[in-house]
């Protein structure tokens, strides 16, 4: 038997394929190395650094992960950015702006070692839901729309110049049903008259609907006449302070019915809210977390908006006006058809908003899998035993 070399065996072979063929073989094998190098360049080897007990990753993998470029910084200000995404946030300091949007983070970015370190916290409640949606489990399909309109009854709420809270909230949840139902949507309102209804039932008549999303609806005070601008609210997570506060306390670590979406709710927020900046023209206060009643009991995703200051400038005018308040009630349609194709992946990108992004299938940096350090409570289950021990103590010394 001869011997064929195997470089004219090859050559042989390629010689016999037609030119068509040769062009399928050439773009085959093009489309694979740049798929492989795609992953090998995409893929995050997240580097958890333990700081102030908490578990943080540099910026660098962020920006390596959701595939931005590498930190652009301009004193203690930072910002990552990519076509149709952007990250941008200021060392020692809670607040960043994703895709233009404003949010508080869980937890303040800091430096250690030369690095702007971020908590792994904030990359899993409020980085991924907001640029992968799509990932988000057991999201859904939206079919209702629970709206509630805050106060009522003997509870006026904040009170203005030209009205109350609970009047103004309830025409923008009536404007918002008529909307909503015109879409397709099947709508439920906690109330649709002047009436007080206590927190607990308005959560409880929630969690009786499935594919649902909840959205309460009101307008905020404050002693400051000047104060002005848009807030959105979903729950804080397992182990995140509520509100502005800068300390854990032991009830941050409860563990609430509405923990079950915690990704979900940040999306729904994301989208209402950056309809709400887009559209009304107001300050960004930004997304916020708390744990008010109707959004720490319900099942269902759950957010609370707050369309503007009753008292303050220009704000109050505006909430006074039909016209303010049916915008308000687009804003809503608007951020749960968002929310509903985003997290079903069938929208493009359309500024401010959530975005399908960052393709890699790894997952983000784990909250509890990642090794701790010896000495150090990290973990929420070992940070609840120590609040227990700690309470405990006190009593037994008192």
């Amino acid at each position: 038997m001869p011997r064929v070399q195997p470089a004219s065996g090859i050559n042989s072979a390629c010689s016999a394929k037609k030119p068509h063929q040769l062009a399928a073989i050439v773009r085959y094998v093009l489309i694979s190395f740049i798929l492989f190098i795609w992953t090998s360049v995409s893929k995050a080897d997240w580097n958890v650094v333990i700081c102030d007990n908490r578990r943080y990753v540099p910026i660098e993998d962020v920006a390596t992960f959701y595939k931005m470029n590498l930190p652009v910084a301009i004193g203690e200000r930072f910002r990552l950015a990519a076509p149709g995404r952007s990250f941008e946030g200021t060392n020692g300091g809670r607040d960043v702006y994703i895709n233009g949007v404003k949010y508080v983070l869980c937890f303040p970015i800091v430096s250690k070692d030369g690095r702007t370190l971020i908590s792994a916290m904030d990359v899993v409640k409020i980085i991924e839901p907001i640029l992968r949606p799509q990932k988000i489990k057991n999201s859904g399909t939206v079919h209702t729309v629970i709206l509630d309109a805050g106060h009522g009854g003997i509870d006026s709420g904040a009170t203005g110049p030209f009205g109350k809270e609970k009047d103004a909230a309830l025409d923008v949840v009536l404007r918002a049903k008529k909307l909503l139902q015109e879409s397709g949507y099947q709508v439920r309102c906690t109330r649709l008259a002047d009436v007080l209804i206590p927190l607990e039932k308005r959560a409880a008549f929630a969690n009786r609907h499935a594919k649902a999303v909840f959205v309460s609806v009101h307008f905020n005070k404050s002693n400051n006449r000047g104060a002005s601008g848009l807030e959105t609210y979903c729950l804080a997570p397992r182990g995140v302070p509520s509100m502005d506060e800068e300390n854990l306390s032991y009830s941050d670590y409860v563990q609430h019915p509405g923990h079950k979406h915690d990704s979900a709710n940040i999306a729904l927020a994301t989208t209402v809210h950056a309809a709400l900046v887009r559209n009304l023209g107001l300050i960004d206060r930004g997304v916020k977390r708390a744990r008010f009643v109707v959004v720490r009991n319900t099942t269902i995703p759950a957010i609370l908006i707050e369309g503007g200051f009753m008292s303050g400038t220009p704000d109050a005018g505006l909430v006074a006006t039909p016209e303010y308040r049916q915008r308000i009630a687009e804003c809503i349609l608007d951020g749960v058809n968002r929310y509903k194709q985003a997290v079903t992946n069938q929208i493009p990108y359309q500024k401010p908003s959530a975005v399908v992004a960052a393709t890699d299938p790894t997952s983000v940096p784990s909250l509890e899998k990642i090794a701790p350090v010896v000495g150090s409570k990290i973990g929420i289950e070992s940070s609840v035993a120590q609040a227990q021990e700690a309470l405990e103590s006190s009593v037994k010394e008192n």
